[in-house]
């Protein structure tokens, strides 16, 4: 395994080179400024502690929203820390996708701030529901930088399913905020007006809840296809190179968009609606995936700052 991850990582240092029909419609440019941290220097607040995740509550939208907060055991307040922004599924919790992610672990490992915002049942994208989780992430990330030392540069967003779809999301309407993206299994379609972002993106041929092919999806409606909206990404981000297709593995392939003004990667696997790599098996008996994804996430991330 640490022999593939070896290539894969590779594969991500050499492409580091500079949503549904009708889906997102993002903010104008200059809208709203790049979210500054006034937590550095500042100890730790009493119910925090390094290398634990505690539940928080933000007041947002005029309702009372939660999300969990993980504070790396190396955590440093005269460092600015990067920030993994992490979406859970429909009819998942923060919880579970913090498991099925094993964020966590790796938070600690690489010192990395972990935050799981709560979308209830999910993260609905009817227009008013659109413009309330986007500022519900805002107002999440706001809190998050005025208690730890956060760094503006380094703040990344990765989900599952409709997380996956409310990562991207994220990308085209919150670029100020979000460095790249690494949608699991659902992804938007960027619009015209969306600007180019590093995207890392995974999913299943044999997934039956978002169709590789594309097709009728629960609450969001059509979606075109994996390959589809992930070609739709490549024009975003200005490829004009041919695709690279690299058979990474028997059940793995990784397609990397060349001469990107952004990063562009999707991995395609055997499995089915499952995050690559976990040990917990979801809704589905298709092949496992093997594939490490969080560490290429987070490999990925590191590699993409805002310039």
């Amino acid at each position: 395994m640490k022999s593939i991850i070896a290539h894969l990582v590779a594969g991500i240092i050499v492409c580091s080179s500079p949503p549904l029909a009708g889906g997102a419609e993002p903010a104008s440019p200059g809208v709203a400024p790049m979210i500054e941290s006034s937590g550095c220097g500042k100890p730790l607040a009493a119910s925090l502690a390094v290398g634990k995740t505690t539940t928080r509550a933000v007041a947002s939208g005029g309702s009372n929203r939660s999300y969990l907060l993980h504070v790396p055991a190396n955590y440093d307040a005269a460092k600015p820390s990067p920030v993994v922004l992490n979406f859970h599924g429909l009819g998942s919790n923060p919880e579970q996708q913090n498991a099925i992610s094993a964020f966590v672990p790796m938070s600690d490992r690489e010192g990395f701030i972990l935050v799981t915002p709560d979308g209830g049942l999910g993260w609905r994208f009817m227009q008013s529901a659109r413009d309330a989780n986007t500022a519900f992430v805002r107002d999440v990330v706001a809190s998050v930088s005025a208690d730890l030392c956060v760094d503006p540069k380094r703040i990344f967003a990765a989900g599952k399913s409709q997380g996956g779809f409310m990562s991207s999301w994220l990308g085209c309407v919150a670029p100020e905020i979000v460095a790249a993206i690494a949608p699991v299994s659902g992804m938007y379609e960027p619009t015209e007006n969306c600007g180019p972002i590093p995207i890392m993106q995974f999913h299943g041929r044999s997934d039956s809840l978002i169709p590789f092919a594309g097709g009728r999806v629960l609450v969001l409606g059509n979606y075109p296809g994996a390959v589809a909206v992930m070609e739709k990404w490549a024009h975003t981000n200005r490829c004009t190179g041919t695709p690279e297709t690299v058979q990474i593995t028997p059940h793995v392939q990784r397609v990397t968009y060349r001469d990107c003004k952004a990063a562009t990667i999707q991995f395609i696997t055997d499995a089915g609606h499952t995050w690559p790599g976990t040990s917990i098996r979801e809704g589905d008996n298709s092949p496992p995936a093997d594939l490490p994804a969080s560490e290429l996430i987070w490999d990925f991330f590191k590699a993409h700052p805002k310039q």
